[in-house]
């Protein structure tokens, strides 16, 4: 018997041009399942059990309105782009994020790296690595846990940043 509420899905509402975009990212980015792929939804499983996690991306005309309004609105109003600055300058863990967590520190590691050279080689997916921490670096926030903090900025100009953990070996074995 679940002892507990457990998270087991995220929905994203993204600007409809983006989608296709959105698929080839995610689709390269994370070894997610795609299980669902429909010109009204993407949708991505992270394991077997699909209410154990997964990841809907669904095309909304009205998120792309908000995105092109947005873009025009911060062009020409000094205190938009200042707030929505301020938001994206905020601590990684601090702003909305959503977090997942992978099988091993080695994984942690390769998905992070792949993720960098993507942020490179992809400008189009608009993917910036916010914030990482090591345990025992300085401003880690645990030594429980490997930290990456991974913007999408294809999904909109809020909501749009993955946590990925991995759990120390060293802190689990205490």
């Amino acid at each position: 018997m679940q002892e507990h509420d457990l998270w087991n899905h995220n929905n994203y509402a993204v600007p409809p041009e983006n989608l296709a975009l959105i698929e080839e990212c995610i689709s390269t980015l994370f070894p997610w399942e795609r299980w669902v792929h429909q010109d009204e939804m993407v949708g991505y499983r992270f394991q077997k059990v699909s209410e154990k996690g997964m990841a809907f991306f669904r095309p909304a005309e009205p998120v792309g309105e908000y995105v092109r309004l947005i873009k025009r609105l911060r062009a020409t109003t000094p205190n938009l782009d200042a707030a929505l600055k301020g938001i994206e300058g905020l601590p990684a863990d601090m702003n909305d994020h959503n977090g997942f967590i992978v099988k091993s520190v080695e994984e942690w590691e390769e998905r992070l790296a792949h993720f960098q050279t993507a942020a490179e080689e992809r400008p189009d997916w608009q993917l910036t690595v916010v914030d990482y921490h090591r345990p025992g670096d300085p401003g880690a926030l645990t030594d429980r846990l490997y930290q990456a903090f991974l913007r999408i900025r294809l999904l909109g100009p809020v909501r749009n940043t993955f946590e990925m953990q991995a759990l120390n070996p060293e802190a689990a074995a205490s």
